[in-house]
């Protein structure tokens, strides 16, 4: 083999480049075959031919008497590896276009036996197979998609469930250590910038996507979508975010309130399928985005009619959203923000005990229907001993923290002055929350502050008495306590949703800088994770109840890798298959 310079012309400018070729026999003599296009090769004439040694060398499996350049090895395990592939592919093309034939066998040095390029596929396959199931190529098609920004869509999808990163990490993943190319039977090289670019165009489609990913979830597994839940979650950025339209200092669910956030809303159906989402800005009022999400979903076809339930917790469920519900003719279940009622409200009412899912532990409610509405007063020991736990520790470092100012008081040199007292118990009261809970009185004389006195005022005796207890209001005067309580808890599944979107498909943190860009990855994860919910779905039909960090890494060893081995007449064979996957991994499968 040699490496040839080629000088080509178009529109009176010149360009070079480079090409590997080799000498063959034919009957009509001698003549150059072009092995591979290398386009224009950055390197010095002189390392030519090692490059062209060193190439056929790695695909003949021989190893070098003498070393070369590492630039020079690196390139030629890249282009071995490239010419390896497309001999591979043309002769998978061939084998497939040909009938079936007797087996052949070879005699084979078992010395000369090598593996290369390993790369997994077990993650990859199945959501591959996931995508092939919602026919998410139908949707791209209709959205005008090219064939290449298909693949990079796919891509992108596959990336974020699989190896969730950046653009750039992904782009690097599916170059070097995943099979995704192999499955979607695509040869182009992956660069960050085509997967920038593809990001935002499915962000511009977003609503069409989503629309179209929640009708084909709800034909392939026959969702009766009865109940829809409703619910907001933030992330943080990695970075200022100063010149942003969308992230905005806000109180953090992670408690990193130190970031900008970002603010996603999302609804989600009893089974845990996402329905529709938007991105808002960090600092958006919870009770002020049911409206326009329920504007929007109104919109959509096949949407949400009179006889959906919607499921909100007691921070969205002012009465302004509960009058909006009321008006879209749409049913509810929320948790009440009221907690003082009537005297004798509950009087009428039989406490009833309910058992959880988990039969254990037990919910003491008490059911009231008034006014066209139904409240239900729910009591958890579950609730109630983890709450009491959390007041009892910030009510005791609060007390310490007064405790600590009295004794101050008595010491010599410190500060005695009434503002400063006073900072210093505003401080403390923001600190732990429970300020409003205490009567404080401070003494003072000629300016200085001589003792502080505080106790627990009725409000603080009342809460304390209150842990555990919560309310559920509803229109739907049809349902039992237990129906109630059980629409109400299923709320967990839309949190469950938030979970995996951020501990197992890569929305948090965003480095992005651009606004566009940053509302793309998150709408590429909430893609990734209406794929994720039907993969789990069918998982959990066979008894299989892991986690996605637990699938991956138990399908991380099924991999697909090149064998190498040279026969007894000197030649070299290739072959490009896959791992037997293990018994748990076709479990899965």
């Amino acid at each position: 083999m040699f490496i040839r310079e080629t000088v080509k012309s178009k529109k009176g400018k010149k360009y070079t480049q480079h090409q590997l070729v080799e000498s063959v026999r034919t009957p009509n003599g001698p003549r150059q075959k072009l092995v591979l296009n290398l386009g224009f090769l950055d390197l010095p004439r002189d390392q030519w031919k090692g490059l062209a040694d060193t190439i056929e060398s790695e695909l003949h499996g021989e190893k070098r008497l003498f070393s070369t350049h590492s630039e020079v090895e690196k390139l030629a395990r890249h282009y071995a590896r490239v010419i390896v592939k497309e001999r591979l592919s043309q002769e998978a093309e061939q084998i497939g276009m040909q009938p079936d034939e007797e087996v052949v066998y070879e005699t084979i040095d078992i010395n000369s036996v090598s593996t290369s390029d390993s790369r997994t596929i077990g993650v990859e396959h199945i959501v591959t197979n996931s995508m092939q199931e919602y026919n998410v190529d139908k949707v791209l098609q209709k959205l005008t998609f090219n064939e290449n920004q298909i693949a990079y869509a796919k891509m992108l999808i596959a990336g974020r469930l699989v190896h969730p990163d950046s653009e750039r990490e992904t782009a690097r993943w599916i170059n070097e250590n995943s099979a995704i190319c192999e499955l979607l039977n695509t040869k182009a090289k992956v660069y960050d910038t085509a997967l920038h670019r593809t990001s935002c165009l499915l962000l511009e489609n977003h609503e069409e996507i989503e629309q179209y990913l929640s009708g084909a979830a709800r034909d392939f597994f026959d969702l009766k979508e009865t109940v829809i839940l409703y619910d907001l979650t933030n992330t943080y950025f990695e970075g200022s975010k100063r010149n942003s339209n969308i992230a905005k200092p806000g109180r953090s669910k992670e408690r990193r309130n130190d970031r900008p956030l970002v603010t996603l809303a999302l609804t989600v159906d009893a089974d845990g399928f996402p329905k529709q989402s938007r991105i808002l800005e960090g600092n958006v009022s919870e009770p002020g985005t049911l409206g326009v999400i329920l504007n929007e979903l109104s919109e959509v076809k096949d949407g949400y009619g009179s006889e959906k339930t919607i499921v909100i917790d007691a921070g969205i469920a002012s009465e302004e959203n509960i009058e909006i519900i009321k008006q879209k003719q749409l049913k509810y279940v929320a948790v009440s923000r009221r907690r003082n009622f009537p005297e004798g409200f509950w009087s009428d009412s039989t406490e009833k005990s309910l058992s959880l899912y988990d039969q254990k532990n037990n919910l003491q409610v008490k059911l009231v229907k008034k006014d066209g509405e139904a409240w239900l007063h729910c009591h958890s020991e579950i609730k109630e001993a983890k709450e009491k736990a959390i007041l009892s520790k910030k009510l005791e470092k609060f007390e310490h923290g007064l405790q600590e100012i009295q004794d101050g008081l008595t010491k010599k040199g410190a500060r005695k002055s009434y503002q400063s007292i006073v900072e210093r118990i505003g401080r403390i009261k923001e600190r732990y929350g429970v300020g409003s809970l205490y009567d404080i009185e401070i003494r003072e004389a000629d300016g200085e502050v001589t003792g502080i006195e505080y106790h627990q005022n009725p409000k603080g005796k009342a809460k304390q008495q209150q842990t555990g207890d919560y309310i559920l209001r509803t229109n739907r005067l049809d349902l039992t306590e237990e129906e109630i309580s059980k629409i109400h808890r299923s709320l967990t599944t839309v949190e469950d949703s938030f979970r995996s979107m951020k501990s197992h498909l890569g929305l948090r943190p965003i480095h992005h800088k651009r606004d566009d860009t940053t509302t793309a990855h998150i709408f590429i994860t909430v893609i990734a994770y209406h794929l994720l919910a039907g993969i789990l779905r069918k998982l959990r039909r066979k008894n299989i109840h892991y986690n996605w960090d637990t699938i991956r890494n138990i399908l991380s060893t099924h991999v697909r890798v090149t064998t190498t081995f040279k026969t007894e007449d000197g030649s070299t064979i290739h072959i490009r298959n896959s791992t037997t996957p293990t018994i748990n991994q076709q479990l899965i499968y």
